[in-house]
């Protein structure tokens, strides 16, 4: 398994989707949505048409990929860190441990401050506020700050 400080988008991107599904779908993934290298997991190959090339391969944080890893071999990653546990590969089922849950929350906080899923660290905790993103803007972009 590559350190975790090098992870870049395709684990990170991978980490959310499964917070979600444990949220919305009780841990049932959609294996439609995986990059799946046959050579490495020809079974699973079947839920997904793409077919494999390298240049699908798993990027890391410099810019560098892993030949041939996919999503299914990201997830296998995760749950090797101690975020998720694996139910059922047949049935596609996970869940989120507590470490992979605050591990979640933070990378929610990166992104909902702009951050990017390969710029995440799971070391960066961020203690103030997100500068720049006032929630009064989302919710009314006319406002101008003054109330009353």
């Amino acid at each position: 398994m590559e350190d975790i400080g090098n992870w870049g988008k395709d684990h990170w991107s991978l980490l959310a989707y499964v917070e979600t599904r444990c949220v919305d779908f009780g841990g049932k993934l959609d294996a439609k949505h995986f990059r799946c290298n046959p050579k490495n997991h020809n079974g699973y190959q079947i839920y997904n048409t793409l077919l494999w090339d390298n240049k699908y391969s798993t990027r890391l944080k410099a810019r560098e990929t892993i030949a041939g890893h996919d999503d299914w071999d990201c997830l296998d990653d995760l749950e090797e860190a101690g975020f998720i546990i694996i139910q059922s590969l047949a049935n596609g089922f996970v869940s989120m441990t507590k470490m992979g849950m605050r591990l979640a929350g933070k990378l929610r906080e990166h992104k909902t401050c702009g951050g990017v899923f390969h710029t995440f660290h799971p070391d960066s905790i961020s203690e103030k506020i997100c500068e720049g993103v006032e929630l009064r803007r989302f919710l009314n972009p006319h406002h101008n700050g003054i109330e009353g």
